[in-house]
């Protein structure tokens, strides 16, 4: 009897163990943890370790060493296995050399409590061709005014170079200049009309005329723009991407930011459907989707949307979302029939809709304050740009009425759809600023009703997206120059320009975080996300290594410091792109 109860105990015993190495327990999420050390042994802080799992609500989780070499993945989900992760480590200028396999089930890994037990070794690499962003490529061309326009023009889309145009670059390295000329200029024609399609048309939308598009007078890609340009890449362009010494990659880098507690998560946005920005209100992460004419909530929990579709009919193509301080969510509308700008209020589902504005006309951005948060001037008016007409226009909050639209200046030798009037802000005093990304930026007084004050920039500059702080500091993003433009709406003065470590990188957005006192900038031709710390006046840098990052708004939950993004290139046709990803920075 005796023996057949010690029998029992050590089957039951064994059958635990096995059970707790399977990673099979029916109750219990798994998550995973280990060191990174080069082949020196010695521990490599800033590795990223991803894993990836279908099975996860959000399908890939990317954490970073610290500086003793150790990671650890949080909790994936509490239907996630040992079975369905795959792992790597990645930092640039390493290779990984162990373990060789990526699933996890082949490493057959030690499991303590919920979480397994995986190691890496990496060993130092000095070339870095595969590993560089787009951005290392353009920084090496002759920094110039073209340089610039080619970051404002292309990069709006896609990084530039992105892998097709690396391949198409390559098939000009042995032809004449003259040769290479004319393919960049069949290049930017494509461009002209390719581009805005792919950016434009939503799903319901009339068919827009290739024969327009393709006039440079209605494009983006005016002839100035081809004529100055197609010679410059023609002659500086690279056409090989083999080679790029890790020591030259290194120069354009901040000093990382992550620690051992920064965490990425990504959330794939469906297959269709085009998700430009993202939200956060009372907690809740939304999204707009401007293909199929919606806004949704993310569960991160399960990676579930929650759709709300716009109440109109057509494509009224929800652009840019700002939150208000009361739990609304505004939006502009890029659709031209009328209806430039919504309301949406999350705790009943209830939308207001605000009408009466020029058919034909397009909403790009609105009127946040400091804080990014929804204003209006001291009449209740908020404020759009119109980028269709390089015009501003007014909507009462309440009674829906319509001021304007309002001419802005116009450069000489531009049009109002080549110049672009893009980002909008409203400064404490109650005044409207804008930023042309083909001009200047400028204020709008809202009493008098015409732009009373003007920043002029040098072509090129590519005045962007802005962002306000309490103080009224007016940053906005430099797109073109790489900097961030600092200027007092209250003394009507420019306080500095910071300038990126990368020139290169395209800032699309910045965001003023005020709990941290920092900057956000989301780049668009680079593959981290940059901090400015404005006491330290410092940056760092978040490696995120997503394909073909094209970050938008930075959506910072002010309650638990994360940062929500959408990664938003065109094409947008790979699933590796279509992603709405979590930044939890580590620091709070």
């Amino acid at each position: 009897m005796l023996r057949r109860i010690t029998h029992r105990t050590t089957y039951r015993a064994l059958w635990t163990l096995l059970l707790t190495l399977l990673c099979v327990s029916p109750t219990r999420a798994v998550g995973l943890y280990g060191t990174v050390r080069d082949t020196a042994d010695q521990p490599l802080r800033g590795v990223m370790v991803t894993v990836t799992s279908a099975s996860a609500a959000a399908p890939v989780t990317k954490v970073f060493s610290d500086g003793s070499g150790a990671f650890r993945v949080p909790d994936l989900g509490a239907g996630v296995r040992v079975n369905s992760l795959y792992v790597k480590a990645s930092r640039l200028g390493y290779r990984q050399t162990q373990p060789a396999a990526a699933a996890v089930t082949d490493l057959r890994p030690p499991v303590s409590g919920d979480a397994a037990k995986v190691d890496f070794v990496l060993e130092p690499v000095s070339d870095v061709a595969e590993q560089v962003s787009a951005s290392a490529w353009l920084a090496r061309l002759p920094d110039s005014p073209q340089r610039q326009q080619v970051a404002v023009l292309c990069t709006q889309c896609h990084q530039m170079p992105s892998p097709r145009v690396k391949r198409f670059a390559a098939t000009l390295a042995d032809q004449p200049l003259t040769q290479r000329v004319d393919a960049w200029r069949a290049i930017i024609k494509m461009m002209r009309t390719v581009g805005i399609y792919g950016a434009l048309q939503a799903e319901h939308a009339a068919p827009l005329s290739m024969e327009e598009l393709a006039k440079p007078e209605q494009s983006m890609f005016s002839q100035v723009d081809e004529d100055l340009l197609a010679p410059y890449l023609a002659e500086h362009f690279p056409s090989q991407f083999d080679t790029y010494p890790v020591a030259e990659a290194a120069r354009l880098q901040a000093p990382l930011g992550v620690t051992g507690r920064t965490v990425i998560r990504e959330y794939p946005w469906p297959e269709g459907s085009f998700v430009r920005e993202t939200a956060v209100v009372d907690g809740q992460v939304w999204v707009c989707d401007i293909a199929r004419n919606r806004i949704g909530r993310l569960d991160p929990t399960s990676g579930a949307y929650l759709w709300q579709d716009v109440p109109l009919l057509g494509a009224p193509a929800p652009h840019t979302l700002v939150p208000d301080g009361v739990g609304n969510i505004w939006m502009t509308l890029l659709g031209s029939a009328g209806q430039m700008a919504a309301r949406f209020t999350p705790a009943n589902n209830q939308w207001r809709i605000y009408d009466g504005f020029p058919v034909g006309h397009m909403a790009h951005d609105l009127s946040p304050g400091p804080g990014y948060r929804m204003a209006f001037d001291p009449q209740g008016y908020g404020w759009a740009t119109v980028i269709s007409h390089n015009q501003v226009v007014g909507f009462h909050q309440d009674s829906g009425q319509v001021l304007g639209p309002f001419d802005l200046p116009l450069p000489e030798g531009e049009n109002p759809i080549h110049v672009s009037v893009y980002g909008g802000a409203l400064s404490p005093d109650g005044n409207y600023w804008y930023a042309q990304y083909f001009g200047e930026v400028g204020r709008f007084n809202t009493k008098t009703r015409r732009v009373d004050h003007r920043i002029e920039l040098p072509r090129g500059s590519g005045p962007h997206r802005m962002v306000l702080d309490e103080k009224g500091l007016l940053y906005v993003s430099l797109i073109g120059a790489g900097q961030i433009l600092v200027y007092d709406t209250a003394a009507l003065g420019e306080v500095e320009r910071i300038t990126l470590p990368d020139t290169a990188s395209a800032p699309y957005d910045v965001m003023y975080d005020p709990a941290r006192k920092a900057l956000w900038m989301g780049t668009v031709n680079n593959d981290s996300l940059f901090r400015y710390d404005l006491d330290t006046r410092r940056f760092s840098e978040y490696p995120l290594a997503i394909a073909h990052l094209n970050m938008r708004i930075i959506a910072v939950d002010a309650n638990s410091g994360d940062l929500w993004i959408a990664n938003s290139p065109i094409p947008y046709n790979e699933p590796a792109m279509r992603r709405v990803f979590m930044v939890h920075p580590g620091d709070i």
